[in-house]
């Protein structure tokens, strides 16, 4: 794995924590991730992309230590962005992330996490996989754009992402979570994928960086709707 300015050793105590936060989600039509953001008693509520939850009712959840779960009632998209909180009921106890507040800043390291389909794109064997094949992998942020994209997205980065990882977490250095991963890099732009929100298109040398480019949503848009204080529960 490249160095970013981080140690050795610290990128391996995060990658210990994401795997212990980090878990998959399967629909019969999709492959998705997602990060455990808070426990209240026996329910666990799981922060993902909305396009990993949103066209199936039967979805199911595999924990950390592989054991699998449904979903307490349907998942819940917060405002228009592509990202949504979910929840299952577990005895067991897990993880749950912490998460910052810190405004971010190009050229910070950032370490991305989730479990890609099985060889790209079999839903089949990607369910037989349970948690193998979690991948974790370090970059740095590379794009802040002044406005939001369509979305919500508005965080760019280094690390390579794959399908199945949308929905999983971004840590900064100190393993505190700063976003959810949502786009592979290299989209064609003509489908308008980095259209900010507003309709404007970028600039030439902005679209490049957004083209080379992975992308998610920050943290704080999670943040404008849950505060860290209150019941995520309540919004189900």
């Amino acid at each position: 794995m490249r160095n970013y300015g981080v140690a050795d050793s610290q990128s391996a105590d995060i990658e210990r924590l994401a795997r212990l936060m980090t878990v998959r989600i399967l629909t019969p039509n999709a492959s998705g991730s997602g990060a455990i953001v808070r426990r209240q008693g026996q329910v666990y509520t799981v922060l993902t992309s909305w396009h990993v939850v949103a066209f199936s009712q039967q979805q199911t959840i595999i924990a950390p230590d592989g054991q699998r779960y449904r979903l307490l009632g349907a998942p819940l998209q917060l405002g228009n962005a592509d990202i949504a909180i979910a929840q299952f009921r577990s005895f067991s106890t897990y993880q749950v992330t912490r998460i910052s507040t810190d405004l971010l800043t190009v050229g910070e390291p950032v370490f991305a996490a989730g479990f890609p389909m099985y060889q790209g794109r079999s839903l089949t064997t990607t369910f037989e996989q349970g948690i193998r094949g979690f991948r974790f992998t370090q970059g740095v942020v590379s794009v802040l754009p002044p406005k939001s994209l369509a979305q919500g997205y508005r965080l760019g980065y280094t690390n390579d992402i794959a399908v199945g990882m949308s929905g999983g977490p971004i840590f900064n250095s100190q393993g505190l979570l700063i976003g959810i991963n949502g786009r592979v890099k290299n989209r064609d732009p003509d489908f308008g994928v980095y259209a900010f929100e507003d309709g404007t298109e970028p600039s030439g040398a902005l679209l490049e960086q957004m083209v080379n480019s992975s992308w998610g949503i920050p943290i704080s848009t999670y943040l404008r709707f849950v505060s860290p204080y209150s019941s995520s529960r309540s919004l189900l």
